[in-house]
């Protein structure tokens, strides 16, 4: 249930607060005085686009805020996971969208950031906007099966779900079948290529960064003669045969430093110290007589690296551009090689495991076409009687099916059904499709019709109307009143309308009004009271407030809405 809304600086609306009741939630007022701003907004928060323009002129952003209380199973398990929500703990949820300036939007759930895409499919699950063109969906044929499917329920749902895994299968059967190719000599051309591509790479025998390393060797080699004469001259100096040397100082200042100690014992420490010294010099003496040698090991080495490293680029080239990939593609490539090896076998397998799963989709196919006319039948009964309440009296409403192909080229997602809605709007016209004889009163009942029969079905709390009595009158209007108050039972129903006979029956009525204030337009909402409703129903009757008889007449209406409901009237 919608518990409360707060739309700021949106369009004309400076700064709304909705807390609406259950039932059937009426909104009326003058032409242009912003209800599909209203409407704008809420399409805005369940994740509808948005522009620059939505947000109020001179504002830096546009907010729209609702919170809802939550009954358990409301939100899909799939749902509530993915935003790391638990239900169980969330008897309240609330969602939030910022529109900036700039046209950006900042879309928020409990407070945490979050997607559009997500902010999307949670609203989905708490609101559903029935909007002015809204009705020329049911036009459309390709929304008929989706809604015939909703009606159908669980039988249909379960159908389609185990039509789904074997279309999932049946697909990756056909992908394997389109690696091994139905040719054979193309066959052994693929396995005599990939033997190659695998020995050629395998022969190479290649070491992670192996390339890298090899460049960073050759480089040092590159410059092996500086280097060599730098360790030769740095060995002469620290350990040479000329008394001058390091190592020769050292001993001597040792040699003198030690008869100094056995006769001043404090400077003992000092002659250990330099000993230690003496210690790591001759270390370092010897790694730089290694480092030396190994620059006369081998003088051929630069000519190898080079070799391998024309090998590894050759490879590189061929297979991807850097060692990594190659040795990926040598993964990809044995793991086809070894489907390729016995590729007639597993051919002849896959092909068999495609007849059979072509065979049981079929009859699955077959399955979910019986469920979905049984299910049309009890839809068509439904409508019809739906439609004979709103004032179509001698309409005939049915749910027209294709034959089923006896061997179909494909399988389609949602089945091999197609179905087409047909309607005879007048007793003795035969059955034509929707979009050839519906007018848009026609189609608003239809959608009213189909909204009503689906409320059961969909668990949606808050549903919305805008305008639902486009092209209808008088009594049928009446009638309209009454289905969307019955429709509003255990839920809250918003209808936008101008009919008086509809606006009657709500439980709540809002007056949506322009205000001019400081040189500003703003629009304002406000919910009325009973008095005021007598008011605004003879201004929907007659155009103005002061038409006696037009009070009257809505006086009644209420009397008549209250009958209906079965309660007195509330003040």
């Amino acid at each position: 249930m919608l518990e409360r809304i707060e739309i700021h600086d949106f369009a004309l609306i400076e700064n709304i607060v909705m807390e609406p009741g259950r039932g059937l939630l009426v909104l009326t007022g003058e032409t242009g005085a912003g209800k599909s701003i209203l409407i704008d907004a809420i399409s805005a928060l369940s994740g509808g686009r948005t522009s620059r323009d939505m947000v109020r002129h001179g504002q830096a952003s546009a907010t729209v805020e609702a919170l809802f209380s939550l009954s358990p199973g409301q939100l899909p398990a799939d749902v509530a996971q993915d935003l790391g929500l638990d239900e169980k703990e969330m008897p309240e949820l609330i969602l939030s969208r910022e529109i900036s300036a700039a046209g950006k939007s900042v879309c928020r759930i409990n407070g945490r950031l979050t997607t559009l895409t997500q902010l999307r499919d949670v609203a989905s699950s708490l609101i559903d906007i029935h909007g002015q063109h809204d009705q020329q969906a049911i036009f459309r044929v390709d929304s008929h099966l989706p809604l015939l499917d909703r009606f159908a329920g669980e039988p249909v749902a379960a159908c389609l779900a185990g039509y789904a895994d074997l279309l999932q299968r049946y697909r990756r059967c056909r992908e394997a079948m389109r690696e091994l190719g139905s040719d054979p000599g193309e066959r052994a051309r693929q396995i005599d290529l990939l033997s190659y591509q695998t020995r050629e790479i395998a022969a190479a025998a290649i070491r992670p960064n192996e390339d890298e390393e090899l460049t960073e060797r050759r480089r040092v080699l590159g410059h092996a003669e500086k280097i060599r004469e730098a360790l030769l001259e740095s060995a002469e100096i620290l350990s040479g045969d000329d008394p001058s040397s390091v190592m020769g100082g050292i001993g001597t200042v040792l040699s003198r430093l030690s008869a100094a100690a056995r006769l001043d014992s404090s400077l003992t420490d000092l002659d250990e110290a330099l000993r230690s010294a003496q210690d790591i010099l001759q270390t370092a003496s010897s790694d730089l007589r290694a480092a030396l040698d190994a620059y006369d090991a081998d003088p051929d080495e630069l000519e190898r690296i080079d070799e391998r490293l024309d090998v590894l680029h050759k490879l590189k080239r061929k297979y991807g551009g850097s060692l990594a990939s190659v040795a990926a593609f040598l993964e990809k490539a044995s793991a086809q090689l070894e489907k390729l090896s016995g590729g007639e076998a597993r051919y002849d397998q896959l092909q068999a495991e495609q007849a059979r799963l072509a065979a049981a989709l079929l009859a699955s196919a077959r399955e979910l076409s019986d469920k979905r006319r049984a299910a049309a039948t009890g839809l068509e009964t439904k409508i019809a009687r739906e439609l004979h309440d709103l004032g179509m009296a001698g309409v005939r409403f049915s749910v027209q099916f294709a034959d089923l192909p006896g061997q179909p080229s494909s399988f389609p997602a949602s089945g091999l059904d197609t179905v087409e809605f047909l309607l005879s709007a007048n007793p003795g016209e035969p059955l034509r499709p929707l979009a050839r004889i519906a007018s848009g009163g026609e189609a608003s009942r239809i959608m009213l019709a189909i909204k009503t029969i689906l409320a059961d079905v969909d668990q949606v709390p808050v549903l919305i109307f805008d305008e639902i009595d486009t092209g209808v009158s008088g009594q049928t209007a009446g009638k309209v009143g009454e289905k969307m108050m019955a429709l509003a039972q255990g839920r809250q129903v918003f209808c936008i309308t101008h009919m008086a006979q509809i606006a009657a029956m709500a439980d709540e009525h809002w007056l949506i009004e322009k205000q001019l204030s400081g040189g500003r337009t703003r629009t304002e909402l406000r919910l009325l009271l009973e008095s005021e409703r007598e008011t605004e129903l003879a201004r929907l009757l007659s155009g103005g407030v002061g038409d006696q008889a037009a009070r009257q007449l809505a006086v009644q209406l209420r009397c008549q809405a209250e009958s209906v409901r079965g309660r007195p009237v509330r003040s």
